[in-house]
């Protein structure tokens, strides 16, 4: 590729840079991003539309490539990355932002091709962004989406971009409607949401240090320490974030933790704890005074709970590089967190790209992973003790059907209704704490409280007859 162009739109150039290394090199989107913006020198408005290009042509890539195929001979799979990139950055423009004239679009898309692929690949990209530009300026669709009578599976998946196998699951568990309400609002952009440290600063503080800058930022409808900020904040720079005061996390998350009934002094593990959104929380619930053990495999996500325990200023928190499908400790704590891996289909909203790293076929081990870790907490918790399973995913393989298995399989074990401990909207008929995107406008989330008897019952005596 040619050295860094003089251009009159750096955030289309970067942009594209960005597109053409998430798909060769299976990148993630937020990584990207993160490393063009410390490499590049982009005014704040460039970074905005950096953000906006990269994250909604990935979100609407399946969408954008349905597209393209009736317009370009052959099919994209034969063009070079750089020309198939260019192709859905300049589409996204035209069929998604309002604010920008059409001939700019298409323009600025062909000139940054030309410098990246040449002459032919430019010409290329401009009679295709030409052509369908025109039927846009007519007042008719792109192209022909599959029929939502014929093929409702097939329509929702291409006219809202996600995997069809995805789609399928939710038409069958929510029907036709509630799987178009919940794609559309996986494509719509959400709010930062911040969760206040309450040992440090007040709700009321943070909103008003948000707003002296200009932000438009209003308190949760559900959780009483979190802000929800509008547009996009570089985070880390910013000081009451250096101070420890505030945290990055979803009210959907940060209530998570109030299932666990918390309270100082209490021994409490965190079996799957980086980078530590819920483990900081649970020490501000435990008024950083106790035992609370962090877990977690990976060494580099532990690096990263550490940094934020140290800037919030927690003292109770044990970071333990561990592997929580096997029993480290005896049964020794009060409570235990399992914030379990899971395919994270309840937070599509906020991952760009997430939707096209997962698989129908990843469900079987990721839910082998999610025993394992049920399994070795059963044996680490304390009789009498309370183990609270969550996830961030929709999938009831990973969630409610995971719980029941586990209890068939641990009769000292009893489910413990979420009632009274987070809002009622969020209590299913079951007891179970269930956020469903669609409905309650929030990232989705699942969790179950599972209590342990007293004393653990006993195995049945042998029959010697």
């Amino acid at each position: 590729m040619a050295a860094k162009p003089t251009l009159r739109s750096p955030a289309r150039y970067h942009a594209l840079r960005a597109l053409h290394r998430i798909e060769t090199r299976a990148a993630y989107a937020d990584y990207v991003l993160q490393a063009i913006r410390r490499e590049a020198d982009l005014s704040p408005r460039d970074q905005d539309l950096l953000t906006t290009l990269v994250d909604g042509v990935t979100i609407w890539r399946k969408t954008l490539d349905w597209v393209l195929a009736h317009d370009v001979r052959g099919g994209l799979a034969r063009l070079d990355p750089w020309v198939r990139n260019a192709l859905r950055l300049g589409l996204y423009q035209l069929m998604f932002l309002d604010r920008i004239p059409r001939w700019a679009a298409v323009h600025e898309t062909v000139e940054v091709t030309r410098v990246v692929a040449g002459e032919g690949a430019a010409a290329l990209v401009n009679a295709v962004l030409r052509r369908i530009s025109a039927r846009l300026e007519r007042g008719q669709e792109p192209a022909p989406f599959p029929s939502l009578k014929e093929d409702p599976v097939a329509h929702l998946a291409v006219r809202y971009s996600h995997p069809e196998w995805l789609v399928r699951r939710w038409v069958a568990r929510y029907g036709v409607e509630g799987a178009r309400a919940l794609c559309a609002f996986n494509n719509r952009p959400r709010p930062l949401s911040l969760r206040v440290n309450r040992l440090r600063a007040t709700p009321e503080a943070v909103q008003q240090a948000l707003e002296e800058q200009g932000r438009r930022a209003r308190p949760s409808p559900y959780h009483p320490y979190v802000i929800l900020v509008e547009g996009g904040m570089d985070l880390a720079a910013w000081p009451l974030y250096q101070e420890g005061k505030v945290i990055a996390q979803d009210e959907a998350a940060a209530l998570v933790p109030y299932l666990m009934d918390l309270r100082p002094g209490l021994r409490v593990l965190d079996l799957c704890a980086a980078p530590g959104g819920k483990t900081t929380e649970i020490a501000e619930l435990m008024g950083d005074r106790g035992w609370l053990i962090a877990a977690d495999r990976h060494f580099g996500r532990l690096r990263r709970l550490r940094e934020h325990a140290l800037r919030m200023g927690f003292t109770c928190i044990r970071p333990v590089q561990a592997d929580g499908r096997r029993p480290f400790l005896p049964p020794w704590a009060d409570r235990i967190l399992i914030d379990a891996p899971c395919t994270g289909t309840g937070v599509l909203a906020r991952r760009s790209d997430a939707r096209w790293h997962r698989q129908e076929a990843d469900l079987e081990g990721l839910t082998a992973l999610q025993r394992a870790l049920l399994e070795a907490a059963a044996r680490m918790l304390r009789p009498g003790g309370r183990l609270i399973y969550s996830t961030c995913s929709l999938e009831p393989e990973e969630n409610e059907e995971q719980i029941y298995a586990f209890l068939r399989n641990h009769p000292e074990f009893r489910l413990v209704p979420a009632r009274g401990k987070v809002p009622t909207p969020f209590v299913d008929a079951e007891g179970f704490y269930r956020v469903l995107p669609h409905v309650h406008a929030m990232d989705g989330a699942f969790g179950a409280i599972l209590e342990k008897a007293p004393e653990a019952l006993a195995d049945p005596p042998p029959d010697f007859e």
